[in-house]
């Protein structure tokens, strides 16, 4: 199925971020974007018949999830992690960002510390900030092969001063999948010190092969209790312009907490977005394996590539997750306002900067891999002839 992750689709002139502002962003239409995180594949066939036999019913008032969409997420958790949730442990909202910032205010006070490993994901800063809460951050351990792992002691240090964990699992943007030990771990210091742990898992279902992603719920019944697990079938599937994502908790006290919160932050669940995680969580798998096996091959093509430059300016790490490269820069010499000058002025490709996800991202860049192979070839060759 090479062949239909091969298309070359114009997306130009659609609204796409990623594409129409290009020229406000990086000063010019001629950069290839490779930055924010959705991929340039068409949706699964699947998905797109069930959106098109939608949009022929012409009304589209307000909308809430039918028991067929809750009984997607509930079999879709049972299939991939044995994880066994009901209809009420669901809550569906507009995005994990706001997901995310409805559990920090449900299970935090202004003030209270937030803890977030960096680099990470901007949004994890801003959303605790808005809230009015004190981020603290744990920066992850990095080796001098690039290999990245959690530092406990300083996490045992800041859990003093908590209230929430902000866990990425998959992390974006190191690509790291936490393996059960890891989580462990984590779990033990959460527990000894009453924290919330709020896991960002949007990326979960891209694991590539020797990987498994385990969500933190479901390591035992104390990380159940304490744990609010936000997960969406937009990056794994492709459809984040519908605006649509699963909050799961199990622990009714803080589950109710959470709810409590909505009125001023969710509105009503996107219809388009429903009907797209339906047929996705249900009727997609296929889809699923071939998009794996691409993004396996890119994903690889991005590290021998870098890996083949004479002198070895650019390190590209082999992600266990995500279709996102983290680029080692510190070898082109630059400072980070050089650096983000030269993908977009001398390469002309749009990167995301490694300052944007914080400490620990300096000398960075992000490249976003999921996108079809004579794209991602272009992209290479623009970086190789401006080196």
């Amino acid at each position: 199925m090479s062949g239909f992750f091969d298309q070359v689709i114009e997306r130009r002139g659609t609204g796409a971020i990623k594409w129409d502002l290009c020229s406000r962003l990086y000063g010019s239409d001629e950069v290839l974007p490779f930055w924010v995180a959705d991929m340039d594949f068409p949706v699964p066939g699947p998905v797109l018949r069930a959106l098109t036999e939608r949009v022929e019913h012409p009304v589209f008032g307000y909308t809430m999830a039918r028991s067929g969409v809750q009984e997607a997420v509930i079999s879709r958790m049972q299939h991939l992690y044995g994880w066994d949730i009901k209809a009420g442990d669901i809550q569906f909202m507009a995005g994990v960002v706001p997901s995310m910032a409805a559990a920090i205010r449900s299970c935090s006070s202004p003030g209270d510390g937030v803890i977030c490993m960096t680099p990470v994901y901007p949004p994890f800063y801003s959303i605790v900030k808005e809230e009015g809460r004190t981020l603290l951050e744990n920066p992850l351990l990095c080796s001098d092969e690039g290999e990245y792992s959690i530092d406990y002691d300083h996490l045992e240090k800041l859990a003093s001063q908590a209230a929430i964990l902000l866990l990425c699992s998959p992390h974006n943007p190191v690509g790291r999948v936490w393996s059960r030990d890891e989580l462990l771990k984590v779990a033990e210091i959460c527990s000894r010190y009453n924290l919330t742990v709020v896991s960002d898992e949007i990326h979960g279902e891209i694991v590539f092969p020797g990987k498994e992603q385990i969500p933190f719920a479901t390591l035992h019944n104390d990380a159940a209790s304490r744990t609010i697990t936000c997960i969406a079938a937009s990056k794994t599937f492709n459809v984040a312009g519908l605006a649509t994502s699963v909050v799961i908790g199990t622990n009714p006290q803080v589950f109710n907490r959470y709810k409590h919160e909505l009125p001023g932050i969710s509105g009503h669940a996107n219809l388009f977005g429903l009907t797209a995680l339906e047929a996705a969580f249900t009727s997609c798998d296929s889809w699923l394996e071939d998009l794996l096996v691409y993004l396996d091959e890119n994903r690889r093509l991005v590290k021998d590539f870098f890996a083949s430059l004479k002198g070895g300016v650019i390190s590209a790490n082999l992600p266990e997750a995500t279709f996102l490269s983290w680029l080692d820069c510190s070898g082109l010499g630059m400072n980070d306002g050089e650096l983000q000058e030269f993908f977009a002025q001398k390469a002309r490709v749009g990167l995301n900067a490694g300052t944007s996800f914080g400490p620990g991202g300096a000398g960075h860049m992000r490249l976003n891999f999921g996108c079809p192979r004579a794209l991602l070839n272009e992209g290479l060759e623009r970086i190789a002839s401006a080196i």
